[in-house]
């Protein structure tokens, strides 16, 4: 069995002053008005590129911004987030590719498209688990071409959510929310077999459609148009968060981005903290709304994954893992 190959154990000759490497980057930042909104994402690929830079070698940073479905959008573009890099790596150090999905060979997995970023580097690094579910050049056919390895965050997601979805302390309750109703559909119905408490918000409680269980909660009521849950159902999620031992949390409750529809998630945010449970939030969404009312430090374990943490729980395929040679 090909063992999972890891930044940490790759040979001491690979990483020289002369090597180019490309690292396929977590940049799907929420961005407004051109100013990055919040930078997660990209703190936590800083000890992987303080590594390299120390190392000497040059750094060719590649990622997405949203999804332009191969059409060149000005305010996705990459270079938005060049005053970060220029702060945190020194101008010289680095280089930033343009958004990867103005390409649409990109999410094709095209051999050409991935050619071209292949002959820009002499060694592959994913830091980038939040998409690594997606089979695209820049997460699986690079990886025949380069030699390939994860970086520390990529790593330590793989880590910490595999000792989740081993072991789990019981009793495990899971929160899904947000927006992606056919995304996060098949892993809720993967989770009515393994949690204990499936509470289920966002649009999603509002669009579902399949089946119920005695395990799987949808909200019993609303906030005003249906952009909350209501504080029946508040309630109920609640104490349930409260008796759990593990939490694991995809996707906001309701339209946070408007204040007086953030209430649901801030009580249960705050409910999982009260538990004392091992706690696990993921997702662009989740993660801002964490930092917006200052839970974000609070919980265990916070990934940059919220679809990828979902479906890595669930045991679905990750493309970008397999391709280093994870195998769950």
């Amino acid at each position: 069995m090909q063992t999972f190959q890891t930044l940490k154990n790759a040979p001491a000759n690979t990483l020289n002053k002369d090597a180019k490497v490309l690292v396929r980057a977590d940049l799907d930042v929420p961005i407004e008005n051109g100013k990055i909104v919040e930078t997660y994402r990209l703190d936590q690929m800083l000890p992987t590129l303080n590594f390299l830079k120390e190392k000497g070698t040059h750094i060719v940073l590649a990622g997405h911004i949203g999804r332009p479905e191969g059409r060149h959008v000005n305010e996705l573009s990459t270079k938005i987030l060049r005053p970060y890099f220029d702060e945190k790596l020194g101008a010289t150090t680095y280089e930033l590719l343009e958004n990867l999905r103005f390409d649409p060979r990109e999410e094709q997995n095209d051999s050409t498209y991935v050619q071209e970023l292949a002959s820009k580097a002499d060694i592959y690094v994913n830091e980038c688990f939040s998409t690594s579910y997606r089979n695209h050049a820049s997460f699986v056919a690079i990886t025949k071409l380069l030699p390939s390895y994860a970086g520390f965050r990529l790593e330590k997601e793989v880590q910490t959510l595999s000792a989740v979805l081993k072991n789990p302390i019981r009793p495990l309750v899971v929160l899904v929310g947000g927006s992606k109703v056919e995304a996060k559909k098949p892993v809720i119905e993967k989770f009515i077999e393994i949690a204990d408490h499936i509470l289920v918000g966002g649009k999603i409680g509002n669009n579902w459609n399949a089946g119920r269980t005695t395990n799987l909660l949808l909200p019993f009521d609303y906030a005003e148009m249906g952009k909350d849950i209501g504080p029946t159902t508040i309630e109920i999620y609640r104490q349930l968060i409260l008796q759990a031992k593990t939490v694991i949390w995809a996707g906001p409750m309701g339209n946070y981005e408007e204040g007086k529809f953030a209430l649901g998630s801030i009580e249960l945010a705050q409910a999982i903290v009260d538990s004392k449970a091992f706690s696990v939030a993921g997702g662009g969404d989740t993660i801002a709304v964490l930092d917006r009312y200052g839970f974000l430090d609070k919980f265990t374990f916070v990934s940059t994954g919220g679809s990828a943490m979902l479906k890595f729980l669930a045991g679905d395929k990750m493309p970008g893992l397999e391709a280093l040679g994870y195998a769950n």
